[in-house]
């Protein structure tokens, strides 16, 4: 009996098939950035999202989590969308007016994440704010998020609509 010889473009082939299909399995199971949390320079951001909006309103307000394990504090500076997602995306704090029962919603130039500490953006707090929306958010819906830190660099992030 004699081993069987395979011809160079046959094992090619069969070689390319099975690189591909290691890579098309590895991007199905990444916990890249459309996962519920994306790790960037000791900055982890997680669950990113936004309620769904009024039939007319043309701003949003996204919200996350944002935990430093790095042993210096970092600054998160910038947030940003593409344009013909929304005009703008701002880093705003909500916080209480002089009347009762007002709040205000005022743009920071920055927020500090303490070293191995954590902060939350939620309703009552720090957000960002997106004006100028080209839809109303819907339900389901995602899209990406940039944000900038002194330290850690842009961290790109998905963000889900979620029901109101």
């Amino acid at each position: 009996m004699t081993p069987r010889s395979f011809s160079r473009p046959l094992v090619f082939a069969a070689a390319t098939l099975f690189a591909c299909t290691a890579v098309f399995a590895s991007a199905c199971s990444s916990s890249g950035s459309s996962s519920s949390s994306v790790k960037q320079s000791g900055v982890v951001v997680s669950n990113a999202s936004a309620t769904e909006s009024a039939t007319s309103g043309n701003n949003g307000e996204i919200y996350f989590t944002i935990e430093n394990t790095n042993a210096v504090v970092d600054k998160l500076f910038s947030a940003s969308v593409p344009q013909s997602f929304a005009k703008s995306a701002s880093v705003q704090e909500s916080g209480a007016s002089a009347g009762p029962a007002t709040t205000s919603m005022n743009d920071v130039t920055s927020v500090a994440i303490p070293a191995n500490g954590t902060v939350t953006f939620e309703p009552g707090g720090y957000h960002v704010m997106l004006t100028g929306l080209a839809a109303p958010l819907k339900a389901g819906q995602k899209f990406d998020l940039n944000l900038g830190f002194m330290n850690a660099g842009i961290i790109k992030v998905t963000v889900t609509v979620k029901a109101s």
